[in-house]
């Protein structure tokens, strides 16, 4: 068994705290003593362990990484002191399409707050939103989506504020901007859950939240695509990336949603009253003349109780195997209710 005994030099910081003079100790806290280490824990993953140190502070340890920080996705275009760095990229540089394995497991993914989304992307006003917003209140920890490497971590004068962004061995970057306090450095390797900082009102704000990006070489999409900030989950293991995202009016909730379900404003007046045979006629015409909406020529359904893979192909006249290579899922994956499918 191993034992968690203070060394020499942690018992004389903490004696030192001890004997300082009321006055003192109210200037220097514990966690402003020396980082001196005081045991080694194991986590879920074989290369990553814990250090706790004396003055009442712990760090992430990965026992490979500097292999982890020499993957290539590291090195290109790595620029610490600017928010941008893929400046010589251009939208027809990027594939049409992209799978992008997002985790392996469920402990690879931790949402970075949750909560309300108060403004989401898309046009806001005059200009474009280019994430989503969730308020919160000053101080609330802010968490790595997933695990990556720390790009940049400073205070940003255009408008984000205090601004973290973490660059992952998928290729996305996650921004996190409005901080009032950062608990990461340039360079660091962190863990999705791990706080990099808390969150606040800095920069071009208007009341304390979170502002959050998700970008492909500085190309940003909509992270509702992926994450449910409401629940906190993520809504896929592997995802089909189009270059038709990064269009900022490109929001996921304007995207087709084909529900039987969702027709009873054809049945029923404003107030719930049933309408009259002709209205019913009436109203039926203007919908079948009226073009449905698409987002760049997708076509989505939302999974329904009795639905399987096979059964939603036949539906929308199209293979279970071309549902799969959309989705990127495998026809093995089980599907859920209420669950929104690309079918075309």
């Amino acid at each position: 068994m191993r034992m968690r005994v203070l060394s020499i030099a942690a018992l004389f910081a903490v004696v030192l705290l001890w004997a300082m003079p009321l006055d003192a100790q109210r200037k220097y806290a514990l966690e402003d003593l020396p980082e001196i280490p005081l045991d080694t824990l194991d986590t879920a993953k074989p290369n990553v362990k814990i250090i706790t140190f004396a003055n009442n502070t712990w760090k992430y340890y990965f026992s490979d990484y500097e292999s982890l920080i020499n993957q290539d996705v590291f090195r290109d275009h790595w620029v610490t002191n600017q928010v941008f760095a893929y400046k010589d990229v251009k939208i027809g540089d990027i594939p049409e399409t992209m799978e992008i394995e997002l985790v392996k497991s469920l402990s690879d993914f931790h949402p970075p707050v949750l909560g309300r989304v108060s403004s989401r992307y898309g046009p806001r006003g005059r200009g474009m939103h280019k994430g989503i917003d969730v308020g919160l209140p000053t101080g609330e920890p802010i968490y790595a989506t997933f695990e990556g490497r720390v790009r940049y971590a400073r205070y940003n004068s255009g408008g984000y504020g205090y601004l973290v962004i973490i660059r992952h061995p998928n290729g996305l970057e996650t921004y996190y901007g409005h901080l009032c306090k950062l608990n990461v450095d340039v360079d660091d390797y962190v863990v999705a859950g791990q706080v990099i900082g808390y969150g606040g009102n800095t920069g071009r704000s208007r009341g304390p939240h979170l502002h959050f990006e998700v970008r492909y070489a500085d190309l940003t999409f909509d992270p509702e695509r992926i994450i449910d900030f409401s629940t906190g989950e993520l809504k896929w293991q592997n995802f089909v990336l189009e270059r038709g995202y990064f269009n900022v009016s490109s929001k996921l909730t304007e995207a087709l949603e084909e529900d039987e379900g969702d027709m009873g404003e054809l049945f029923v007046d404003k107030e719930g009253k049933p309408l009259s045979s002709e209205e019913i006629v009436e109203n039926l015409e203007k919908a079948a003349s009226k073009p449905k909406p698409t987002v760049n020529d997708a076509v989505y359904y939302k999974v329904k109780s009795g639905d399987n893979l096979s059964k939603i192909a036949a539906k929308y006249g199209t293979t279970v195997g071309a549902i799969c290579r959309l989705n990127g899922i495998k026809s093995t994956t089980p599907i859920r209710i209420g669950q929104r499918l690309r079918v075309k």
